[in-house]
């Protein structure tokens, strides 16, 4: 635990040495652990966060609701285009598939029409879509373990904590809604992004021999790529349970959104939120499956504030991995290519024949 919290604290840029001599663990020994540690599954490859709306490229989630369909769901639509970062299958509010999907700026409604072919043709009966304006993430809080690795979480503290930020109004979370303005960029930054999702530990000389650039430019070049937030950082991916749930909770409220939000932040686990409007919010939690009805049980103390809400349960998630996304690039005449002419005639053609 001590390792997995230095991790998280200096991040991955911290060296093996830096963290022997902070942990006073001897380099060997900490090797050791931090294999063992990625062995049995409890440290994931670091990954990272970028923000591609910055250049140019949006990001949807959608729910396709097929309870009503008796036509088996072509899947190829997932496999065919490049557009799709991963998608699970799902059941919730909605039976059927959850994905996440990218479109050009220029070109908002791209997925829209694409759910409007697949309910046309009957693969789907209804359908989701979350337009994804900006994300951040809380990570773990590390006092939901003891020194021995042990989980000693208390769900009634969490109920208790709701009812004491509801009764003082308590709401000082910032939420990231201001206007996302487009940077300029070109095909040498993303590729470097592409780069950097296939693999996180690549070293900038390998950057510069690939992109025939000086180490000293893909310096600047990765220096303002953070500095207007495309590159938001990485940290490793701690998951301490073998028997997980992931859920997805789309959560609407005109008034209230920021205390649910103050309230979700005080749970010890890492979770995601998406941001679609000051009023509309989704968020990824992947809870022990013992810790699901202590969640629930405190997502109900706060269902009065809530307008609409919408719960998935994720499972069998494939994932084609972020850096395909960046191969919808045309270079030639500076766009994303993500849904073409022929995509759209290959999608009808493949509905046809189903």
């Amino acid at each position: 635990m001590r390792i997995v919290r230095a991790l998280d604290k200096y991040g991955p840029k911290t060296t093996t040495k830096d963290l022997s001599k902070r942990l006073k663990i001897p380099p060997r020994t900490l090797r050791y652990r931090l294999s063992r540690l990625r062995s049995h599954g409890y440290l994931q490859p670091f990954r990272y966060s970028t923000r591609e709306k910055k250049i140019g490229l949006g990001e949807n989630i959608l729910v396709l609701d097929l309870s009503s369909s008796s036509k088996p769901f072509p899947t190829e639509f997932f496999e065919k285009t490049q557009a799709v970062g991963w998608y699970s299958s799902t059941y919730g509010t909605m039976n059927g598939f959850l994905a996440n999907v990218v479109y050009p700026l220029e070109n908002p409604t791209a997925n829209l029409k694409i759910l409007e072919v697949l309910r046309d043709a009957g693969a789907i009966s209804d359908y989701l879509i979350f337009d994804l304006f900006s994300y951040t993430t809380k990570g773990w809080n590390f006092s939901g373990f003891d020194s021995n690795g042990r989980w000693i979480w208390n769900w009634r503290n969490w109920h208790q904590q709701i009812d004491s930020i509801l009764e003082n109004e308590k709401s000082d979370v910032k939420l990231d809604v201001e206007n996302q303005t487009q940077i300029a960029f070109d095909s040498k930054d993303v590729s470097l992004l592409q780069m950097l999702h296939e693999n996180p530990n690549v070293t900038q000389k390998q950057i510069s021999l690939k992109l025939e650039l000086s180490i000293s430019h893909v310096r600047r070049r990765i220096q303002r790529l953070e500095n207007h937030d495309v590159i938001q950082g990485y940290k490793p991916i701690f998951t301490p349970f073998r028997d997980t749930l992931t859920l997805i909770c789309f959560i609407e409220s005109i008034s209230s959104i920021k205390q649910i939000l103050a309230c979700m932040y005080e749970l010890p686990y890492t979770l995601d939120i998406f941001i679609e409007s000051p009023s509309k919010v989704g968020l990824r939690i992947r809870l022990s499956a013992n810790d699901i009805v202590g969640f629930f049980s405190g997502l109900d103390r706060l269902r009065h504030l809530m307008d609409s809400l919408s719960v998935q349960i994720l499972h069998n998630a494939v994932s084609f991995g972020s850096s395909r996304l960046y191969d919808l690039y045309d270079a030639t005449n500076g766009k994303w290519m993500t849904h073409s002419s022929a995509y759209f005639r290959w999608l009808k053609d493949l509905l046809g024949d189903r």
